[in-house]
């Protein structure tokens, strides 16, 4: 096992960076949604602020059809565990409007 280990590093990233790569693509992805989501950015603004800083962008649904009900609802989770209840409430209200009936009895 060490072995395998050793050689997995050796070609790219250790499980540690691995896992904090992935922490950064994950916030960039929210934080850009919440962005363009919140009304912060167009998604023009938003693809000029990447290409001039030299990153592409990375959204945590596909803008051209919008967010689906788990990825809204993935976004909410990611923003509670962050302890960022303003943009929980603020995505619930907008999860409403675009699924109507998600909270139907």
């Amino acid at each position: 096992m060490a072995e395998w280990d050793d050689n997995n590093e050796a070609e790219g990233l250790s499980e540690v960076q691995q896992m904090q790569l992935d922490e950064i693509l994950l916030d960039t992805a929210y934080n850009n949604a919440w962005m363009l989501l919140s009304g912060e950015l167009t998604f023009d603004e938003l693809m000029m602020t990447q290409f001039k800083t030299g990153k592409e962008l990375i959204m945590a649904f596909d803008p051209d059809n919008g967010p689906k009900e788990a990825e809204f609802q993935n976004m909410i989770d990611y923003y509670v565990e962050h302890e960022e209840y303003e943009k929980c409430a603020r995505l619930r209200d907008l999860m409403v409007v675009a699924f109507p009936n998600i909270y139907e009895a």
